[in-house]
């Protein structure tokens, strides 16, 4: 059957008094059949805010089988048996009647995780909370997302590049997770996992979700189980994909009703060994939030998402420091190359800044934060919190853990106070000026790279005033500024192309770090580990 004659079937089983918009929707379907040049929507490419361009993404002629196949979903005359086609339908009309999320949103989540054989101290049920950006580029909460069936899968960049229909993203898929010749039902596994792990960590673009529905119902063997009881007690419906050569059965598994996603499970048919279950989703505006929102962020709080997201555990290979990691602890002696509006600067220093070196009329000076010559040293983290707080110390044991170590808040207005409280020589102590400044020096004066400070890149987009601007730092580079509203003190940080700080602009003058490097000791040259 063509895709009109599919089109035609559709429009003829639409039952009588179908609503205008349903019908004014399947109109523009049969449209967009006919119009496959028609432009992308788009969303702003910033990851400084960081969106791609988003071309809504199913093909014309899918979004109108789509659409038709929708209204019959809704509305239908009678109760036929549930397909995976059917099932399909439904969740995809749920889909595309949600609203656009932009994926810098943040999302506020309560999960419920179910592992009959977790390891030693680790409940076999857990509950957890947590906010993540609609996108998953940025994170905040004590339980991540471990899904039961998770694999690899596209980064929500590449999104906009997924074949736009669901056989072709089918096949795209099989193709992405093995290497040509695999057998076909671990072909088959992969565009399933993948598919899954989207539809579980991301909150789609409506079309897109749409799309991935339609693509389970695509995959060969893909069946449904209508009475699936989830961990936290609900009923649900779920795809199924039976067992390969390489893994057990695998669940998707929705609401009955509202074919919302429920949970993914992994296991022997409703005998799961591994679930997570979502007990509930809100669109929020901001971590520490469980108050509905759709208000997209600002630039300032997007570009503040993804340096936070720069500074996981998910390093860019391009970052020099990143190969350094390894050898890196609070003591070890750091080489940092400044350039400044008064000139440049060579700085050794370690890691937690209680050490610093720099030669001075030729003779290498070597200081302690608890020597006499501190009061004269110019430190890099000249106030603010220990080294301890921005970066604790793993408590030993095993969990639950009874003590944890100090830490700062762990949310944004929490933190600016604390931040506020220490003395930087700010005149605008209202303004959150000796937060900022704190803050500023946190990130240029200890090495976090892949510990970020606790929401302090979420508290700079929180100060009153702050803007986002493009610059050219002294050094010709191209970065992007917060600017802050102050008289003195920290005005400007420096972002660059990855949202790495690179510097800041304190009292008028400039400083950017043009290296940092791990060395043997003060005065050295020579990187760690060579």
């Amino acid at each position: 059957m063509n895709e009109l004659d599919q089109l035609t079937r559709f429009r003829d089983t639409v039952p009588p008094g179908v609503t205008p918009r349903a019908e004014h929707l399947f109109r523009t379907g049969l449209e967009a059949d006919h119009h496959p040049e028609r432009p992308a929507r788009s969303w702003p490419p910033q990851r400084l805010s960081w969106r791609p361009a988003w071309r809504l993404g199913v093909a014309a002629s899918v979004a109108a089988a789509l659409v038709a196949g929708i209204i019959v979903a809704i509305q239908p005359s009678a109760q036929p048996a549930l397909t995976a086609q059917l099932l399909a339908d439904r969740a995809s009309a749920a889909a595309l009647a949600q609203p656009m999320v932009n994926p810098g949103q943040w999302v506020y989540r309560v999960t419920e995780s179910y592992r009959p054989d977790p390891p030693a101290g680790v409940p076999t049920t857990a509950t957890g909370a947590d906010w993540e950006t609609a996108d998953g580029t940025a994170f905040y909460g004590g339980h991540s997302q471990t899904g039961a069936g998770d694999g690899d899968f596209p980064d929500y960049s590449q999104l906009a590049s997924l074949p736009g229909n669901p056989a072709a993203l089918d096949a795209y898929l099989e193709r992405t997770g093995f290497e040509a010749g695999a057998a076909r039902d671990l072909q088959v596994m992969s565009a399933f996992n993948q598919i899954e792990g989207m539809l579980t960590n991301y909150v789609l673009p409506p079309a897109l979700e749409a799309e991935m529905y339609q693509a389970l119902a695509a995959l060969p063997g893909i069946q449904v189980d209508s009475h699936v009881t989830v961990v936290d007690g609900r009923a649900g419906v779920a795809f199924v994909l039976p067992p390969t050569s390489q893994s057990i059965e695998l669940a998707l598994i929705l609401d009955p009703s509202t074919y919302a996603f429920l949970a993914e499970a992994s296991g022997l048919h409703d005998r799961w060994s591994v679930e997570q279950a979502v007990v509930r989703t809100v669109i929020v505006a901001g971590p520490g939030s469980t108050q509905p929102s759709l208000t997209p962020p600002t630039a300032a709080e997007r570009l503040a998402e993804l340096a936070d997201n720069a500074y996981s555990e998910f390093l860019p290979q391009t970052q020099p420091l990143t190969n350094y990691l390894q050898y890196i602890g609070p003591g070890t002696w750091m080489l940092r190359q400044l350039a400044t509006s008064s000139g440049d600067q060579t700085v050794w220093a370690t890691a937690d800044d209680s050490e610093q070196a720099s030669y001075v009329n030729g003779k290498l000076e070597v200081c302690s934060r608890t020597a006499a010559c501190a009061r004269s040293t110019q430190w890099l983290m000249p106030a603010g919190p220990a080294y301890t707080l921005v970066n604790p110390p793993f408590p030993p044991g095993k969990p639950p853990l009874a003590h944890q170590p100090p830490a700062l808040p762990s949310f944004p207005p929490q933190l600016l106070a604390a931040l506020n409280a220490y003395a930087t020589g700010c005149t605008d102590v209202a303004g959150d000026c000796n937060a900022v400044a704190a803050i500023a020096t946190m990130d240029t004066g200890y090495v976090n790279r892949g510990i970020a400070p606790p929401a302090s890149f979420l508290a700079l987009a929180d100060v009153p005033g702050v803007t986002v601007a493009h610059v050219t730092d002294l050094t010709g580079q191209a970065d992007v500024a917060l600017r802050f509203p102050f008289t003195n003190g920290v005005t400007e940080i420096l972002f660059n192309a990855n949202s790495y700080v690179v510097g800041y602009v304190r009292d008028g003058i400039e400083t950017v770090i043009t290296k940092e490097v791990p060395v043997t000791g003060p005065g050295s040259l020579t990187p760690v580990g060579r």
